[in-house]
């Protein structure tokens, strides 16, 4: 599957939708821009996060606004409690609802469901969102991939989770690998670039290019994503291919924007 994302805006809230992996019909999946909110510390921005300074009023709003894009009240949102790392939850909408409405799994990169009218979320502002969608067994995942994540295999883990839960076949999968810090501008050093190491094996070679420094390398990983995803029978993957911290004018970089970002939103739901 090619390269595929694009941007749409409703209601005068920008988002990147994820064209190939609503084709077939049946699911709406996006990332929210930082455009169309009411967080003034980012100009009106559209952050999703708690954490990072914004008023909660404001949140509960950027919030209210993203999901009413899918014409759904904030109860049918469940949300990932982030800890970069690879445990996968099958979640109902029975989950139990935070200050705002929106319903909270803690300690968890990956949530999955089959149930339509329910929007899965996890948060990012430089790591990989992965989208998943099943069309024939009518299921759905979204995945929080930050090179932890990425190396403990939380793409993947999904994908087996869906099969276990759901029945579905990775062959009949749908990804999308939504926007993140992209190879042009994610450097590290050796203590990011020694577990990819480990977990790829010579694949790693494939990942890390040369850095600015001596000791320094960029990072592919959506690559690193993709690649994973293909090794669990996933033959559709596309690939936004949009940078968060090139794109800082339209998306949250955390590095991009040294540690002073909001945090955008990957969505996705049955319809």
């Amino acid at each position: 599957m090619s390269n595929a994302a694009a941007w749409r805006e409703q209601d005068g809230v920008a988002v990147l939708a994820m064209p190939a992996l609503e084709a077939p019909g049946g699911v709406r999946a996006f990332f929210t821009g930082r455009r169309g909110g009411v967080s003034p510390q980012w100009q009106g921005g559209l952050n999703w996060s708690y954490s990072v300074g914004d008023e909660p009023a404001n949140v509960v709003e950027n919030r209210r606004r993203s999901i009413a894009l899918l014409g759904l009240p904030m109860e049918r949102t469940v949300m990932a409690g982030l800890v970069h790392g690879n445990r996968v939850v099958a979640v109902t909408g029975e989950e139990a609802p935070g200050p705002d409405a929106v319903r909270f799994v803690p300690d968890c990169d990956a949530l999955i469901t089959d149930r339509p009218g329910l929007a899965l979320v996890v948060t990012a502002a430089d790591c990989v969102p992965v989208f998943l969608y099943d069309p024939v067994r009518r299921a759905i995942g979204a995945v929080h991939a930050g090179w932890r994540g990425t190396v403990a295999g939380v793409a993947a883990r999904a994908v087996a989770a869906m099969a276990e839960a759901f029945g579905s076949r990775p062959a009949d999968l749908l990804a999308a690998v939504g926007p993140s810090i992209g190879p042009c501008c994610y450097e590290v050093d050796d203590a990011v670039a020694e577990p990819l190491r480990t977990y790829y094996g010579d694949f790693a070679g494939e990942l890390l290019a040369p850095g600015r420094a001596p000791g320094k390398y960029l990072l592919n990983l959506w690559e690193a994503n993709r690649r994973d995803l293909r090794q669990a029978g996933v033959a559709q993957v596309s690939v936004s291919a949009a940078c968060t911290a090139c794109g800082v004018d339209r998306l949250f970089s955390h590095r991009a924007e040294a540690g002073a970002a909001g945090r955008g939103a990957a969505v996705i739901a049955l319809v």
